[in-house]
């Protein structure tokens, strides 16, 4: 599913990227970051809640899809009555009228939020996969159909609002489940007393992972948001091929062990190494490539190469934390979870001001660096930390063996580093068609790092095969239905 969705939307978006330039990619990324937030409410935590539940009613079902219902409808309609504020706000006049069409965006996610957490839930990721692929697919062509007829920032628009459409029907096409015309205010309070914490923190974890991304452009405007956005991008498609496919089967795993503090462990160290094995090598392989990947794209992008470099070690926190979240949510602590993540969250924020404030009247390189590094130093030198004393707390998971697990990925990650280096100090790779360089210096660090991590880390063969045996691990022994 990953794999596939991921893959066509990163290529459909750094092609729209390469057509329409840094300003309208900006515009159009300050818009998705704030519809992103919007659907942090719009969740409210149901769909965690759904997974997370021992026993589920249809009643569950019901209520919780007609509170989203409700909801997306009331999200929409703020969102038109505020963009021209953010419009204002970021310094983009055209990002009202962009925005207003993108918050239809919230009233298609929130039409399959319950299917979706009933397809997780019961561990139906092929149809997913189905789904999402076809959807992402969909979207793509559409929206470089646009770019190429001169649609410009619109074609941005289209490609999501026709991938989420896409997915709509699919959903519901797919999915035998159909809301009933009743609600329950009963089992909408079972769900509301942990949705709520869990939407609290949501909304904390969002302000973590996404204040560089929501004050960039109010800062520094559209044209330097689009280029850190897309470096940022470049990031969060690796991150999502390789800490996302463990991390969706983490909350249902985590769920049904949350009794078994032993097994609970042994999950989490699972999830944990299979995720650094991938993720560390290809990160800082993405960080060795960064200047040919961006040259690609084209020469207005050239200010996030090195952005793209400290965005990957800020990727590498992201990953190491990941399963934090699962772990509190599956042991029943959403509410610790939320003051934690607010706490860091405040801090994330905090530190993207402080740089807006010191960088203001600096180059657009210089703004994009100074929040790339706040990011890396923040990540590396305090929530990494932070999460791992509560994953040992939780699990006895400590600190040893997590450093003794990610040594082999991160000397790995580092040799194709070093044979980057040197292939640009020995050779005239830069004076190479962009493609071509980014091909052999790509092949050279990947192949290295693969190397490199299977000579120190036999058995990372089969943490690699493992994502396979991880969902397996997973399924139950019988399909989970609504009242079971």
């Amino acid at each position: 599913m990953n794999v596939g969705q991921r893959i066509l939307g990163a290529l459909f978006t750094f092609v729209l990227a390469a057509l329409l330039g840094p300003h309208d990619f900006g515009v159009v990324a300050i818009a998705l970051v704030y519809i992103s937030l919007t659907h942090v409410f719009l969740e409210q935590g149901f769909s965690t809640a759904l997974i997370q539940r021992e026993n589920l009613e249809p009643d569950h079902l019901h209520s919780s899809f007609w509170i989203n219902l409700a909801s997306c409808v009331v999200l929409a309609g703020v969102t038109v009555a505020v963009s021209g504020w953010w419009a204002d706000v970021n310094g983009a006049p055209e990002l009202r009228e962009v925005l207003s069409v993108l918050s239809l965006l919230l009233v298609i996610e929130g039409l399959i939020i319950v299917q979706d957490a009933l397809f997780k839930r019961n561990g139906e990721f092929k149809k997913l996969a189905v789904m999402t692929n076809v959807a992402a697919l969909v979207g793509g062509v559409l929206g470089i159909a646009l770019a190429l007829a001169g649609g410009g920032v619109w074609a941005l628009v289209v490609q999501q609002l026709s991938m989420d459409a896409t997915a709509l029907v699919l959903f519901w096409i797919v999915s035998s489940w159909r809301p009933a015309f009743r609600f329950s205010r009963r089992h909408a309070r079972d769900l509301i007393g942990f949705s709520a914490h869990v939407l609290v923190a949501n909304l904390a974890g969002f302000v973590n992972r996404r204040a560089d991304a929501l004050l960039v452009g109010v800062f520094f405007g559209p044209v330097v948001a689009g280029i850190y956005r897309l470096a940022d991008r470049f990031v969060e498609v690796l991150l999502e091929l390789t800490m996302r496919p463990v991390g969706l089967v983490a909350l249902p795993l985590f769920s049904r062990l949350q009794r078994d503090r032993e097994s609970l462990r042994s999950a989490v160290e699972t999830c944990m190494r299979v995720t650094l094995v991938a993720a560390i090598p290809s990160l800082l392989a993405l960080a060795a490539c960064s200047e040919f990947l961006l040259a690609l794209i084209g020469p207005e992008w050239a200010a996030g190469a090195d952005a793209v470099k400290l965005l990957a070690l800020a990727g590498i926190g992201k990953a190491i934390i990941s399963f934090t979240g699962p772990l509190l949510f599956a042991v029943g602590r959403p509410a610790f979870r939320a003051v934690m993540l607010w706490v860091l969250g405040a801090a994330s924020a905090g530190a993207v001001v402080a740089v807006a404030s010191l960088l203001q009247d600096a180059s657009e390189e210089r703004q994009i660096f100074g929040v790339a590094l706040s990011r890396a130093l923040l990540f590396l030198v305090v929530f990494v930390p932070v999460n791992l004393v509560i994953i040992d707390r939780l699990t006895g998971f400590g600190l040893r063996p997590f450093a003794a697990m990610a040594a082999a990925p991160t000397t790995a990650g580092g040799a194709a580093i070093a044979v980057v280096v040197a292939l640009r100090e020995l050779t005239a790779i830069e004076t190479l068609p962009p493609f071509a360089g980014l091909v052999i210096a790509g092949a050279l660090a990947a192949g290295t790092a693969a190397g490199v991590l299977l000579l120190l880390d036999p058995r990372a063969r089969t943490y690699v095969r493992g994502l396979r045996g991880l969902a397996s691990a997973y399924r139950p022994s019988a399909p989970s239905a609504p009242g079971r």
